[in-house]
């Protein structure tokens, strides 16, 4: 059994929970906390580098913490103030979940220098207004979530002598779901849950946030669409299954701001004018559906 330390390494301001559909955060509730490992162990951070060696950080998800009918996820939002730079970089990974001790196949990753990540910017970005992050790790094409099946988003820790990453955690005890949804990877390569490799004392979810773009309801069953970055700077990329008539960027108030008439099924839609914050996206199809949802513009 691991050891960690009797008081909280960082303790930072509690925020409320994010309500955005496709940013999965519902599940991160209570105050935002950091927990150290034991000193006499090394020290370090139980959600990131710590003296025991431990290889990755993460999550699974299923319908008790967001996934409710598949889809796809096109990045992944991490909250990560806690930063040591020597020249390395750490890797989000998300894998099919085959059991509680092993991880299934790699259904897709991305590599990020830890020279990219400014831990000043940790509570400058937000979900919807609500959850900060800083990291954004925006895969090349987006990863489809296998049919019935769970996914685990992992963060593998920068291995270069001197670099650190803590992820941000609630605080133990405010994620019910922790024996069977928060995971790490040993130096041994053997998985663990948090509740039994820490002893029961850190029941949390980690600050991972995956963006997930889900299949359509019953009227547009027919339909999956791809959007992507979300959060998006300059252009937001759609993919469909059919082809589209036009797409139309709406305030939260519902004004129209810009239509853009395509026949495809695909789009780039350039949003550099928006001013920062959260919009509709609506995407009428060529069998006279409507495909609506939201997005973030940094």
């Amino acid at each position: 059994m691991k050891k960690i330390l009797l008081s909280i390494g960082v303790v930072l301001t509690s925020l409320v929970s994010n309500a955005q559909v496709d940013t999965l955060t519902e599940f991160f509730t209570g105050t935002p906390t950091i927990y150290g490992a034991a000193l006499a162990d090394g020290g370090g951070y139980v959600t990131g580098n710590n003296g025991y060696g431990d290889i990755a950080k993460g999550m699974r998800f299923n319908n008790a913490n967001g996934i409710v009918n598949g889809g796809s996820i096109s990045n992944v939002l991490l909250w990560a103030p806690v930063i040591t730079n020597n020249g390395g970089s750490f890797t989000v990974k998300v894998h099919e979940y085959l059991s509680a001790t092993a991880l299934g196949a790699v259904l897709g990753s991305v590599t990020i220098p830890l020279s990219a990540v400014d831990t000043t910017l940790a509570t400058g970005y937000s979900i919807a207004g609500g959850l900060p992050y800083n990291v954004n790790a925006t895969f090349s094409a987006p990863i489809t979530i296998p049919a019935s099946k769970d996914i685990v988003v992992l963060v593998y820790l920068p291995t270069v002598v001197g670099d650190t990453i803590a992820l941000v955690s609630n605080t133990s005890g405010d994620w019910a779901n922790a024996a069977t949804h928060t995971f790490e990877v040993w130096n041994d390569n053997t998985v663990h849950d948090f509740t039994s490799a820490w002893g029961g004392g850190v029941d949390v979810a980690m600050a991972i946030f995956p963006v997930v773009n889900f299949v359509l309801g019953v009227d547009e069953n027919a339909i999956t669409t791809s959007v992507y970055p979300n959060p998006a700077n300059d252009v937001l990329n759609f993919n469909l299954s059919v082809n589209a008539t036009s797409v139309s960027i709406i305030g939260m108030d519902g004004k129209v701001i810009s239509t853009e008439v395509i026949n495809a099924n695909t789009a780039a839609v350039n949003v550099s004018n928006l001013v920062s914050g959260v919009y509709f996206y609506e995407i009428a199809t060529e069998n006279g559906s409507l495909v609506r949802n939201t997005f973030v513009k940094k």
